[in-house]
């Protein structure tokens, strides 16, 4: 009997009716302690008896709990009440992909798009050894903010569980068989049940079983029958119809077993070669002859998107984003109060060395290098997040160039600073797992990987560059806990000794000369912040400077020696008249710069080489803060700019080259999601609830009101804006809807008002305060200058931020009603907070007291700004914040996940404070009573491609 709404089931009351199959009937409900909707699973009293579908229910919960992906419905209660078994899992308000096939008419981009996302949720499970069964366009929702989940595990088998007993299926005359006892057990029998199509529906749906499914062989059903069901949505997304439709359900199942479906070229002619083929392999009646996993699905669903997009096929871009993020080159310390920023290494973004660190080793990527240090690993940080527009709405032309892109180096972990040597024949890659970094080499021609460094804990590695001849391969090494800046390192591509040290004090990586005996590299020196280009030999010797920079303009990224020695190309970046980002040449023997583009790009460029004929350059850069790094041409002399690509991807950063023939280029491509979470001390993945289900979420902001609200930066448009929702993730609302990029935020202790940094277009962070309600924004500290991470005190009567005012990075404060500035401290800080007394704040600072030189966490009073502790920080903490004196709370990666810890700043052990089994940590903040997170966490992925006749 169908629940009428008002009925009580513990603390859920039913609202209504969503769907019902063959495991139970699916309620929307209101969960009365969170005050949250939620779909309610619901066993028949009639059913609940039955062991064999109550195995089957409590399976199911348990299978769907263990996952934890955006893409996947969660689970959040497994209940019973008065006899009645229930299911409380997560409520998707949308629509169904049967509705948006069929009824909507979506086009085929969005569908790929969704269906990719779909491919890598199902990855997930299937990597925790947990298989759907019941895969159909009514078992996949589209939120109506466009994101895809998976719904219903019911039919979850765990692959390392006790086999089940043989089910029946159809015979060889193609009528259904039955178990020797008579029982029901077998799937095919439930798909000659009468169907619902509606999500929830649930047991096996005729259309979309696999051949081993129909046939009920149970024990040879694994994650390839997954492969198959996906095929069948994927085949119905491209033509509209059904795989195998037959006259009735026996029909349906003879067709899945012995025939093949209408050629897809025949029903949509226009459809791509490549998904034709990837449809017909996914449809394989042999699980052998299909793809062997659902994640190779995915990536070759995402290079027919690529290639699409590329040919005009599918436009998936939006119009230009005009933002600046400024929050993607301000603070970097581990040290950071309520709403912590993401602060991740360039040399390893997968070991989370703290920013710190990063202060020192790439402080000379910005005459800011505290700042601009996070725009290397803001690839990995607004990945697949900032979209960007058709370059073609500026005026300037694109590459109208067939090119090839193809995956090289997928599904690993931590993958970061590659190169290709110039004869095309080798890769060389870092890989960061585990708290260990090491160097690896893949053969381009057999995909064939070694290991020419073996691992090392606590360390880094922050570049790789090949030899002019392809025989040797050099990389930028460091301890975390030795100097600052790390050292050149020589090693074999054949392997077979221990690496050579070649040159200390280095930053980045180097360019080699034409003759491979000279290396051109860029140095910043911290006291000054003045910004020099070196050029040094293999033969040793101190390097000499050729080209220097100060004040507001600077040298960053990876110079680029010409292919006839004379001339040397380098990133420039300046602050005057806003931030902006060019290329210079610097004769080879020393002289003057000359500019060789008039073009400025408004983010990061980072790693320029020239073609063979020396007629221009191919570097990657952002066309704006916001926007993912593309691909440019720079033609030389003439310095005329055009667009190599114009998608969605996020390509490189200093993972970027080209072969000598400048017929390859090879690069690091990544995406990235974001969702806040609401966790406790002591939390598991399990017990935490997801508060957000958007892609940038408090990844560049987070902070709790003192009426336990929580305020986070997200991007649900182009820009990065302030919204504000309740504990439980309800009453979400956009505070902040303009161009600026906004970051950084901090509520006042009295709830009056919000402060942030606001980066406008092209130009610099200043320091804006508004009301809680999002009305009334003043400005505290223009944008003269970067500012970044501001704080208000215990008080509310003060806001402390970071500034380049005084030409390093500073403290400052300035009242809460605004007024004239003034410098708290004349230590280099990174960052600050306050502690709970009001009188005292805490950051990093850099210490040149101590040997080697290198930033530290420290106290210092409000007042004076007079030093009053100096601490160490804990191995592999990002950032962090200090609840008391005695102790701090960071985010660290160990075991490959990212889990809150707390620790004495004075020495003692770590104590783990959440236990996530997965994913990064990006973001964090600690509620005003001590008692929950606000965590922004999710996923990242990177693989390394090669893209060919790109010009």
């Amino acid at each position: 009997m169908a629940l009428v709404a008002g009925t009580e089931l513990g603390h859920y009351q039913i609202q209504s009716k969503l769907g019902e199959g063959g495991m139970g009937e699916v309620y929307l409900a209101l969960d009365e302690k969170l005050g949250r909707k939620v779909a309610l699973k619901v066993l028949p009293a009639e059913l609940a008896s039955n062991q064999d579908r109550m195995r089957r229910f409590t399976q199911e919960a348990k299978a769907a709990a263990a996952l934890n992906h955006p893409n996947i419905a969660h689970i959040y209660d497994v209940g019973e009440h008065d006899g009645t078994s229930f299911i409380a899992m997560e409520y998707v308000d949308g629509y169904t992909l049967r509705q948006l096939i069929h009824d909507r008419h979506t086009d085929l981009a969005k569908l790929l798009r969704w269906l990719q996302h779909v491919a890598e949720g199902l990855a997930k499970a299937h990597a925790a050894g947990i298989v759907h069964r019941d895969l159909k366009p009514d078992n996949i929702m589209v939120t109506r903010e466009g994101h895809a989940k998976i719904l219903d595990f019911g039919l979850a088998k765990l692959i390392m569980s006790e086999p089940p007993a043989l089910a029946g299926g159809l015979n060889a005359e193609g009528h259904p068989s039955a178990h020797a006892d008579g029982s029901d057990k077998a799937e095919v029998a439930t798909a000659l049940m009468q169907q619902h199509s509606t999500p929830g529906a649930v047991l096996g749906t005729v259309g979309y079983m696999s051949p081993e499914q129909a046939q009920g062989k149970v024990n040879e059903i694994d994650h390839r029958s997954d492969v198959f069901s996906f095929g069948c949505i994927l085949y119905e997304a491209i033509t509209g119809r059904k795989a195998f439709e037959g006259k009735d359900t026996i029909d349906s199942l003879n067709k899945i077993i012995r025939e093949q479906p209408e050629a897809i070229a025949t029903l949509a002619p226009n459809a791509p070669a490549d998904l034709q083929r990837l449809v017909r392999r996914c449809l394989a009646k042999d699980p052998e002859e299909r793809y062997q996993t659902i994640k190779d699905v995915a990536l070759e669903i995402k290079d027919v998107r690529r290639d699409l997009q590329n040919a005009g096929g599918i436009n998936t871009t939006v119009p230009p984003s005009r933002t600046s993020i400024a929050q993607s080159v301000a603070s970097h310390s581990s040290l950071e109060s309520q709403a912590a920023v993401t602060s991740l290494s360039p040399a390893a973004t997968s070991t989370h060395p703290s920013s710190a660190e990063y202060l020192a080793t790439q402080i000379g990527r910005h005459k800011k290098g505290i700042l601009m240090g996070l725009a290397v690993v803001a690839v990995a940080l607004i990945a697949a997040i900032y979209l960007f527009s058709k370059f073609a709405s500026r005026g300037r032309p694109t590459s109208s160039g067939q090119m090839k892109i193809s995956r090289l180096v997928t599904g690993i972990k931590g993958v970061s600073h590659a190169s290709i040597s110039p004869d095309g024949k080798y890769v060389a890659y870092a890989v960061s797992q585990k708290e260990t970094v090491s160097l690896h080499l893949r053969q381009v021609s057999t995909g064939s990987d070694r290991e020419i460094v073996a691992p090392v804990a606590n360390a880094n590695i922050s570049g790789t560059v090949f030899s002019p001849d392809s025989e040797l391969v050099y990389y930028n090494f460091r301890h975390r806990d030795s100097s600052p800046l790390g050292a050149l390192y020589q090693v074999p591509v054949i392997g077979g000794r221990e690496p050579k040290k070649m040159f200390d004090h280095l930053q980045g990586i180097i360019s080699f000369a034409p003759d491979g005996k000279r290396f051109a590299f860029f140095r910043e020196f911290s006291k000054t912040g003045d910004s020099a280009v070196l050029i040094g030999s293999l033969d040793g010797g101190e390097p000499q400077t050729v080209a220097k920079r100060t004040g507001n303009d600077y040298y960053l990224g990876v110079p680029a020696w010409s292919p006839d020695g004379s001339r040397i190309v380098c990133p420039v970046g300046t602050d005057t008249g806003g931030t902006k980002f060019s290329l210079v040449e610097i004769p080879a023997q020393g002289g003057s710069e000359k500019p060789i583009t008039s073009f400025n790009w408004y983010g990061d460029v980072q790693r320029p080489v020239w073609l063979k004929d020396g007629s221009g350059l191919v570097v990657n850069g952002k066309e704006r803060p916001t926007s993912p790094y593309q691909i440019w041409r720079v033609s030389y002399p003439a310095g005329e700019v055009t667009r190599v690509t114009n998608d969605l991807t996020e390509y490189g950063s200093s993972s970027f080259g080209l072969t000598a023939d400048s017929s390859t280029i090879m690069t690091l491509v990544t995406e990235r999601s974001s969702r806040i979470w609401l966790a406790g001390p002591g939390s598991t993945a399990g017990e935490a609830t997801q508060l957000t289900d958007g892609k940038a979420d408090g990844e560049f902001g987070i902070s709790w009101t003192p009426d336990g609200r929580i305020v986070y930066v997200t991007k649900t448009g182009d820009n990065p804006d302030i919204w504000i929702m309740n504990r439980d993730g309800s009453a979400k609302r956009q505070l902040t809807a303009n161009e600026d990029a906004e970051s950084y935020i901090d509520a006042s202790p009295d709830g009056r008002y919000i402060v942030y940094a606001s980066a406008p277009p092209g130009g610099n962070d200043q320091i804006l305060r508004m009301n809680i309600d999002g009305t009334n924004v003043i400005s505290l500290a223009r944008g003269d200058y970067y500012h970044w991470l501001p704080r208000v005190s215990p008080d509310s009567k003060w806001v402390v931020f970071g500034s380049f005012k005084s030409g390093a990075p500073r403290l400052w404060k300035v009242s809460i009603d605004g007024g004239e500035p003034l410098q708290v401290t004349d230590l280099a800080f990174g960052a600050a907070g306050f502690l709970p007394d009001g009188t005292k704040l805490y950051g990093e600072y850099f210490d040149d007291q101590i040997n080697p030189p290198r930033w530290r966490g420290s106290i210092v009073t409000f007042d004076t700004g007079q030093l009053v502790k100096v601490f160490n920080l804990p191995d592999g903490a990002t950032r962090g914040l200090l609840p008391d004196e005695k102790t701090m709370i960071y985010n660290a990666k160990k075991s490959d996940a990212d889990n809150l810890w707390s620790q004495p700043i004075d020495g003692g052990e770590p104590k783990q404070l959440t236990k996530f089994l997965s994913e990064t940590i990006f973001n964090f903040a600690r509620s005003r009573d001590g008692k929950q997170f606000a965590i922004a966490r999710g996923t990242s992925s990177s693989d390394i491609i090669l893209i060919k006749d790109f010009q």
